[in-house]
């Protein structure tokens, strides 16, 4: 099939991919690779905190309790209160109401508060690049949107998409192998990348979205413009002291035998205005939840309709689910583990494509190498430093600057192959000071992501070792050989 577009048009399109995919890239790798480790943050936080009493059971009377010990001893009065309730992912119960937290144990008692260590700082990092909130979500979903147009210029700029699409020529030149992994990974990562940069944007610009949309049709009132998207609240008068959480437990399993309770909402507890709200889950469905309303008495006041409201309400409420996988189980958390390293990939290797492309070495490459294994070791750095009660964000920060620092003043020396070994240092350091603080009483999910980070640890310097034998290019990439006739194309 013929290509639609003409030689001239494509050669402007790849300058343009590139001109943006150099300005973004290192931006774009940190998102990348702290989304892809955000999948799994449920799985880090009981990692971070093992000794937490977990269980996937809970009871009326336990939550009862809870919540009655958390008002008189943490939170007398707030607007709302939450109830997280355990799963699968995260088996254990805790209460949270104006930024505080605390876990609950079998009996109903409070627990510890969760820490606010590197699983935070990770998350963090993620949504805002560590930038003040509404700055910081703004520039992250700019960069999503930005990745929209990427992808898309990547395809229309590439006329031999699908001859290529198995194409990898790892024995050629830096060039050729670069570009065949850009390539393929990006073509055929490109309808998930397309959705990460969706719904990454949908995050990052809802805020500006809604603002104009309420100055546009609702003067100004932000309020209004959430309750026609997402439904409005209800008021609820002359309600009893006490809310009879059992009788409305029984109620949703009455009326939605099929839902899953994820979490309870008690709107203005304590209050004659109080009521229940219960978000809970549906089989085959996408929404993070639909939301079952009652009152004090545990009877039902309806469901806001997310589930079968208006087309708009239904896709605003799935998007959380689709951008980090929380839909499917270990299958589409370990898919969207893999599509996230292999999108960092194609960040990486579309530098390597430019840096490989000019005929010497400079500062920019050991800046290059720097932020792409400095990031990883920084992470690792500042989880080692949160483990010892350390702050974490400071930890992460202080190790990127340096090692940026020194990678850029010595790039001859401090390239990839020492990098990639410090980062296998990090990672046994981790895994063996976890063992040491929490070796009693963890969990098995503990216990494998020690074990990944030391099956890293121990793969990390294999191709340092097979280069000695092989002369890889992979670890010490050679200076640019002359363009082929291929490569040219």
């Amino acid at each position: 099939m013929k290509w639609p577009l003409r030689s001239a048009a494509v050669r402007r399109l790849r300058r343009a991919h590139a001109a943006l995919g150099l300005a973004l890239a290192g931006l774009l790798y940190v998102i990348c690779l702290t989304g892809t480790l955000s999948v799994f943050r449920d799985e880090f936080e009981r990692w971070e905190q093992p000794r937490v009493p977990e269980s996937t059971s809970y009871s009326a009377a336990q939550i009862a309790r809870a919540v009655e010990q958390f008002r008189a001893e943490v939170v007398a009065n707030p607007d709302k209160l939450y109830v997280v309730l355990p799963s699968e992912s995260l088996p254990r119960l805790h209460l949270s109401a104006d930024e505080q937290e605390r876990y609950v144990r079998p009996d109903g008692t409070l627990d510890v508060a969760p820490v606010d260590g590197w699983t935070h700082m990770l998350v963090h990092l993620h949504a805002q690049l560590l930038l003040p909130e509404t700055l910081g979500v703004i520039v992250t979903g700019s960069i999503g949107a930005l990745l929209c147009a990427l992808v898309l210029n990547g395809l229309l700029s590439h006329p031999k998409l699908v001859k290529d699409l198995f194409r990898w020529r790892r024995d050629r030149s830096d060039v050729l192998r670069h570009s065949d992994l850009h390539n393929r990974l990006g073509v055929w990562g490109s309808p998930f990348f397309l959705m990460f940069g969706l719904t990454g944007a949908f995050f990052g610009l809802v805020g500006v979205l809604i603002a104009a949309g309420a100055e546009r049709w609702f003067d100004g009132d932000r309020e209004a413009i959430l309750a026609s998207v997402y439904g409005a609240d209800i008021e609820v008068a002359a309600a009893p002291s006490q809310i009879d959480y059992e009788r409305a437990l029984g109620e949703l399993s009455r009326l939605a035998p099929a839902a899953t309770p994820i979490y309870l909402m008690i709107q203005s507890p304590g209050t004659e205005h109080q009521f229940l709200e219960i978000g809970a889950t549906l089989p085959g469905r996408l929404i993070y939840s639909e939301i079952y309303r009652f009152d004090a008495s545990g009877a039902s006041l309806g469901h806001q309709g997310l589930s079968d409201g208006p087309l708009a309400r239904q896709i605003a409420y799935s998007v959380y689910r689709l951008h980090f996988g929380h839909f499917g189980g270990w299958a589409s958390k370990l898919l969207y583990g893999v599509l996230g390293l292999a999108l960092a990939s194609v960040c990486v290797s579309g530098v390597n494509i430019w840096l490989a492309r000019r005929d010497h070495r400079s500062v920019v490459n050991g800046l290059w190498d720097g932020l792409v294994w400095g990031v990883p070791i920084a992470l690792a750095a500042s989880a080692t430093a949160a483990l010892l009660e350390v702050p974490a964000q400071t930890v992460l920060l202080a190790t990127l600057a340096l090692l940026l620092a020194a990678a850029g003043a010595l790039p001859g020396r401090l390239g990839r192959a020492p990098l990639r070994s410090l980062l296998a240092l990090c990672l046994l350091a981790l895994a063996g000071v976890h063992d040491w603080r929490f070796s009693i009483d963890q969990p098995p999910v503990a216990i494998a992501i020690d074990g990944v980070l030391c099956a890293i640890a121990l793969y990390l310097p294999w191709p340092l070792l097979t280069a000695r034998h092989g002369h890889s290019s992979v670890v010490a990439p050679s200076l640019r050989a002359p363009m082929t006739t291929e490569e040219t194309r």
